[in-house]
């Protein structure tokens, strides 16, 4: 993964992220300085509209209305019936990914997982990589662990928001 080059990172923030930066102060210091890069115009974060289905329960789903004022776009996900509106910003897939994603899931059980990702997390994934985003942003460890799968056959780089900032900070010397 090239952590720097001319253009600016485009990167696609897991729900998780968000969620630690509004609940889990913890970790919200590593949020904070991709917002930041973000407001210097030396990323472009965004979020995909499948936050909304994860996050439903009105505490923290009246949070997403502040993306806008974060700096935070939303790009669309895959369609899907009794989810994504006519108007809205999801795109219909292919049979390809779904495909993908269940073979990551049997190799996952294969190593003895039993909680495996969910449509939601595919879904992230699956409107990362229809946009063509450089690093999927994530503390899913789920999806860290079938990040090199990822890479590999779709070119989707996943990262955790600390790493990416390591990886950005040590080429920037």
């Amino acid at each position: 993964m090239q952590c720097n080059n001319a253009t600016v990172p485009t990167l696609t923030l897991d729900t998780n992220v968000m969620t630690a930066y509004w609940k889990n102060r913890q970790q919200a210091q590593v949020v904070e300085e991709l917002l930041d890069l973000n407001q210097s115009g030396e990323v472009a974060l965004a979020v995909t509209t499948r936050i909304h289905q994860d996050i439903p329960k009105p505490e923290l789903s009246c949070r997403i209305k502040e993306l806008p004022q974060l700096g935070i776009s939303k790009l669309g996900s895959v369609a899907r019936v009794g989810y994504s509106t006519v108007d809205g910003l999801d795109v219909v897939g292919n049979d390809l990914l779904p495909a993908f994603f269940k073979s990551l899931e049997d190799e996952l059980r294969r190593r003895g997982r039993k909680k495996l990702p969910d449509w939601r997390d595919w879904d992230h994934i699956y409107g990362h990589g229809l946009h063509g985003r450089d690093v999927f942003l994530t503390w899913d460890r789920r999806i860290l662990e079938v990040a090199p799968e990822l890479k590999d056959i779709l070119g989707i780089v996943v990262m955790k928001p600390e790493d990416y900032l390591s990886c950005r900070e040590s080429l920037s010397k």
